[in-house]
Formats: structure tokens, sequence, C-alpha cells
């Protein structure tokens, strides 16, 4: 039964309730994306992490140099550059300091948006690909309010579609038309793999960039773990798993008949034993990811499709800032 039950969900198949009507949760379109950028100020983070980048650019490094702002004075040591020698200090102290400064660094923000078959299901507010696309462009939009560099690969049914961090206006709109075209389509399938998307991501991201990473995270596997693992090295990285209240918890007791356009099948939800292995499905794999991303200091948020986006989004990324 539970073999089943997995291919119909895989395959995106929503059970018939009766309050499951379609509407403007199913498709996402330009005018929504744009007005996500009214949530800027709740997104406006300086920083999860200090960026590790090569470049000049707006935000501070934990590289020391000869930046524009000044970090602290230490003992001298040999090597360190004697026009950096605090003069003061050292005439006070008897030994010789130097002045240490933060560079500015430059930080490309990457998102791999996963809009695969899978991702084309839900019970509550909207699908699980229109969440992920209206993340995406809250998001793109406070990074680009803070003079991030965009980009993004974005994964659908057959292929993912790469776009080069850059800071105009019209790499963002081609972020945007990438992804309504992806979470639109209606093409069948498994959809690409996660592990390929990753593989490619971390051929692609530079150092000291950050990468949101938002999925359901189906098919995250040891291949996954080891690409992420490398991303992490240079990187900071946000994962945002979005799933639907079905996925989590069966529906209440009763028989319910679910389809995926072609096939039907009936589940039974009154029997607690079934229940149980039910959510099992779902608990366990989302924990080894939940505690992988720990294990890596990766920053892992959890949405329910009926939960409030930026609310789960700004609270998860302040509660790992303060960590």
């Amino acid at each position: 039964m539970f073999s089943k039950l997995k291919t119909f969900l895989n395959a995106g198949a929503s059970p018939s309730f009766p309050d499951n009507e379609a509407g403007d949760g199913i498709h996402i379109s330009l005018p929504e994306l744009l007005a996500q950028k009214k949530f800027v100020p709740l997104l406006s983070f300086n920083s999860i992490g200090f960026s590790k980048a090569e470049g000049l650019g707006v935000h501070r490094s934990p590289f020391r140099g000869r930046g524009m702002e000044f970090d602290e004075v230490r003992a001298y040591h040999q090597g360190d550059d004697i026009r950096l020698i605090d003069w003061r200090v050292t005439a006070r102290t008897g030994k010789t300091h130097t002045k240490l400064y933060r560079e500015e660094r430059d930080r490309p923000v990457l998102f791999l948006a996963d809009f695969r078959p899978r991702m084309h299901f839900g019970t509550r507010t909207a699908f699980k690909s229109v969440i992920c696309a209206r993340i995406l462009a809250a998001l793109a939009w406070a990074s680009r309010e803070q003079g991030d560099k965009i980009g993004a690969l974005i994964m659908s049914a057959d292929r993912y579609t790469k776009i080069a961090p850059h800071r105009q206006m019209r790499r963002l709109m081609e972020v945007f038309n990438a992804v309504i075209q992806a979470a639109n389509e209606e093409k069948k399938g498994r959809g690409t793999s996660l592990s390929d998307a990753l593989f490619e991501l971390r051929r692609v991201c530079k150092n000291g960039g950050r990468v949101y990473i938002i999925s359901d995270f189906y098919g995250f596997d040891e291949e996954c773990k080891k690409h992420l693992t490398y991303i992490s090295r240079h990187c900071d990285i946000v994962c945002i798993q979005i799933y639907d209240l079905l996925e989590e918890t069966p529906p209440p007791a009763g028989t319910y008949r679910i389809s995926d356009g072609k096939n039907s099948m009936a589940i039974h939800t009154d029997d607690q034993k079934w229940c149980d292995e039910y959510k099992k499905m779902f608990v366990k794999p989302r924990h080894d990811l939940e505690n992988f991303c720990k294990s890596r200091h990766i920053v892992y948020i959890g949405i329910r499709t009926d939960q409030d986006i930026v609310k789960t989004i700004r609270h998860g990324i302040l509660t790992a800032k303060e960590k």
C-alpha cells in the first residue's frame, strides 16, 4: 500500500478533498513575483556569516588586509606590512603593534530552485512549486536591495536552466522568467536528479557566495550530501524545505480516493498503525536532512505550504545568526 501511495505522491497526485479547488495557488505569474518586493524590509539581512568572496563589494569579509574598515590592533608579526604599524600603541606599550583592516567583499547569491513534477502538488494554500517561486522572488529582491549579484539554477521536469549572477535588473527578470516557465509547465516524469543539480551548483558557485536551495529535497541521498559538504566549505548555504500538510500528516480518519489524473486508488486512514507508518515516510527523511545541515553549519528552514513564508524564513535566519 505504501509503495503505491508513494508512487501517487511522487507523480503529483492530489486527494479529492471537497475544499481543494484550483485557484491562484496553482500557477505563478510575473506580477506575483514582482509583488514580493514588498517583503524587502523584513528580509534584508546583512549576512548569515561573513562573506569569503574575492572581489571588492559591500559586505564585510573575514579576510583582513588593507581594506576600508578598521578592525583591530594586534602585536606585530614577522611579514606584516610596516606601513600599518600603529606607532602610538607601540610607543605606549613598548612593543610593536600593527593595525588590521577588514576588507569589503562582493557576494554573489545563487538560487537552486526545484520545479520538478513532484513540486506541482499541494492541498493547502498553494502548490509547493508556487511557494518555491514566491520564496525565491522575496529573497532575490532582498538580496538585490543589498547590492548582491543574483543568479539561479532552475530545475524542471527534464532540464535545468543556468543564469549567471549579475546586478542588472535585466538579469533578475531572466531569473523570474525562467521560474515562471518551470513552475507553470505540465510535463510529467521523475524530473532531473537533485544530485546532478547540486553537482552543477558546486561547479558554478563562487567562494564567499550565498546559496539558497529551495526544494522538497526529494531524492536527497549520499551523493547530494557530498556535493553540499563541498559547497558549505566555501559558501553560506540556506536549505529551505517546502512540504505540504498531507505529506506530514494523513487526513482525518476515513476513506479517501486519490488520483494522478489517470489512475486512482483509495486510502483508509482509520488504522492507527497505518497512520504511524505514513508519518515515518516524511518525518525520518526530514530529520535526516535537518541533522545533516546542522552538522555542516548549513541553515535549515522547513516551510509548510500553509505557513507564512516571510515570517518563517525571517525567524529561521535570525535564529541561525544567533547561534
